[in-house]
């Protein structure tokens, strides 16, 4: 098993992108009910379960055999298209509660660590998207993903989403205006590489959020998501 090897045999060069390819479809293979977009760089394991995109992001360090392993929880309407974006975003890690890995070596044994993600994603990763897996847990839990700092990890996003979805005035002007005092989000390098040419000016989309928050017009609200996933 691939978590008992002590000592890993490195691939050459010219086959690390070559078995990142085969590795991304052998992970595929083992899941039921998973779909996978994947570049040179990234393989996106997702799945829709009420109407929130659950995905785990596999990224590949440039020029490097280590993978990070990530976890994404995503409305479907998120304002921002781009299929690569992430919310919400869990190292594998923390999930598993071993902070001290953070990363996995693409190597020759890549068959043993797909099998070994492969079963991860199937426990302890399922287990934590069920505690995530409608917008009405997701502000029951909230206090789990409200941030203790402002990271790069993208959470106030999907709380905005879930005060919105659940209709809480109070809690989405207060997301809102932690959003709005720092916009900035954590993309994925595929996301910088190429950025997607339908993204919206977020600010005055958010600003007009923020009007209708105000006063709890959901209606509109929901009208301005539903106008911004018309263009995305």
């Amino acid at each position: 098993m691939w978590e008992d090897l002590k000592v890993y045999k490195q691939l050459d060069k010219a086959d690390i992108n070559p078995t990142f390819k085969k590795f991304g479809n052998t992970l595929i293979s083992l899941l039921d009910g998973y779909s996978i977009d994947q570049t040179a760089s990234l393989i996106k394991l997702f799945r829709q379960v009420n109407q929130l995109e659950q995905a785990v992001f596999i990224e590949k360090d440039k020029g490097s055999y280590n993978l990070k392993v990530k976890t994404s929880i995503k409305p479907v309407d998120f304002y921002r298209g781009h299929k690569f974006t992430m919310l919400n975003i869990v190292p594998l890690g923390d999930i598993m509660n071993n902070h001290r890995r953070t990363s996995y070596p693409l190597t020759q044994e890549w068959n043993d660590l797909a099998l070994y993600l492969a079963t991860r994603i199937k426990t302890e990763i399922e287990h934590y998207f069920q505690k995530y897996n409608s917008y009405d847990k997701i502000i029951d839990r909230r206090k789990e993903i409200e941030p203790k700092d402002f990271g790069l990890d993208n959470k106030y996003e999907l709380l905005i989403y879930a005060a919105i979805k659940t209709k809480k005035k109070e809690l989405l002007n207060q997301y809102l205006d932690k959003k709005m005092s720092r916009p900035v989000m954590g993309i994925t390098q595929s996301e910088y590489l190429k950025p997607d040419n339908q993204e919206i000016d977020e600010k005055s989309f958010l600003d007009r959020l923020k009007s209708f928050a105000l006063t709890g017009d959901f209606i509109n609200i929901e009208k301005e998501i539903a106008a911004v996933g018309g263009q995305n």
